[in-house]
């Protein structure tokens, strides 16, 4: 998918500052993300607090599943932990035949849809994307894990296959029901890209078939982010995937900014290594925006935001920090390599005259 990148970045962001980079983090609200109207006003406040450029909505991880049946403890998100799948009805292989498809308007799905539409009602002016995960990250979460090993083993590959369409089949109704209710594109969330969990031949076949199906239900995002997990990842045999843009543990694994960049011609989302917001390194973090900002310079458009979620209870001060070096220290740069361009004096050059002159100008 060939990305002009200036001119989404100039589509989806014409209503912000267009004379200064981009910024954006964001973060989990784990005392208001079971409630719709609660989740809505926390990502509001945050976004006026900070003055994000754009607004990732932020469920609790376990959203996608908590419609199908499943036993979830959300016990330890409020001493700061996450929360986890104490029971599931599919241990096995042949527990996948039992995978229902779900209406997306009700339940969970619902909730998340209904405070969708309340930060797109109070922020009327700024880009909102809604985070929806990739099948097979849905599919470990329903199985905690087991539909790796599933695929490993070879057995009924039928109904795995059939379970992954189900789910791709919700995710792709439910990423244009999140348009339709006023999101500017998905977030989708990928955290089983790596080579450790699945050959590059399962790979192809039970994972880039389903986040293609999945990824079509967003067709009309203006800008939808492909967020690929974890430190190890799979990154060359998703740069076809029809999104906008690109987001990873960049300063955690492989490859760069630039790297990324330059083979993947998306825009790029990242640039801020996440571990040094929690350890409130503005030094470090200063030195990565402007490393990224000199290396990629000329060659595509850079949002700058950390490479992940940043945890709940960060320090505000840092966030500000970070928000002036990309709004103010970055075009004040700019602005001294301009002046420093030095303009070379014109100089007339005395030649020959009469009829030879005109033929050697032309």
């Amino acid at each position: 998918m060939s990305i002009d990148c200036g001119r989404t970045i100039q589509d989806v962001f014409r209503s912000r500052e267009s004379n200064t980079p981009l910024f954006s983090f964001w973060t989990h609200f784990p005392d208001d993300d079971l409630d719709p109207g609660r989740l809505a006003e926390a990502t509001v406040r945050l976004q006026k607090e900070f003055n994000l450029d754009f607004v990732k909505t932020a469920p609790n991880g376990m959203y996608a599943v908590e419609d199908y049946g499943l036993e979830i403890d959300f016990s330890e998100v409020f001493s700061g932990g996450v929360a986890r799948v104490a029971s599931t009805p599919f241990e096995t292989v042949e527990d996948w035949a039992k995978l229902p498809s779900l209406d997306i308007f009700s339940g969970a799905l619902e909730r998340e849809l209904r405070s969708l539409r309340q930060v797109r009602a109070s922020l009327p002016d700024v880009p909102v994307i809604f985070t929806i995960f990739s099948p097979m990250t849905i599919a470990a979460k329903l199985s905690r894990g087991r539909i790796h090993q599933h695929i490993v083993n070879g057995r009924d590959p039928t109904l795995i296959h059939a379970a992954l369409g189900r789910i791709a089949d919700t995710a792709s109704r439910y990423a244009a029901a999140a348009i339709d209710a006023g999101a500017d594109g998905i977030f989708f969330a990928h955290q089983d890209t790596g080579p450790n969990l699945l050959s590059h031949d399962d790979f192809s076949a039970y994972v880039a078939p389903y986040d293609h199906e999945a990824l079509a239900g967003a067709w009309r995002g203006s800008l939808n982010i492909l967020h690929l997990h974890g430190e190890s990842i799979r990154f060359r045999e998703l740069l076809d995937y029809p999104v906008q843009a690109i987001n990873w543990h960049s300063w955690e694994t492989l490859p760069t900014i630039t790297a990324g960049m330059l083979a993947s011609r998306k825009c790029i989302v990242g640039g801020i290594d996440r571990r040094s917001v929690t350890a409130n390194d503005i030094a470090a973090i200063e030195q990565q925006i402007l490393s990224v900002f000199e290396a990629t310079q000329g060659l595509s458009e850079v949002i700058f935001t950390p490479s992940c979620t940043i945890r709940a209870g960060f320090r505000p001060e840092t966030l500000h920090a970070i928000r002036a070096i990309v709004k103010e220290k970055l075009p004040q740069r700019l602005q001294s390599r301009q002046s420093d361009v030095v303009t070379p004096p014109q100089v007339t050059q005395s030649g020959p005259t009469g009829p030879l002159a005109s033929a050697a100008a032309t």
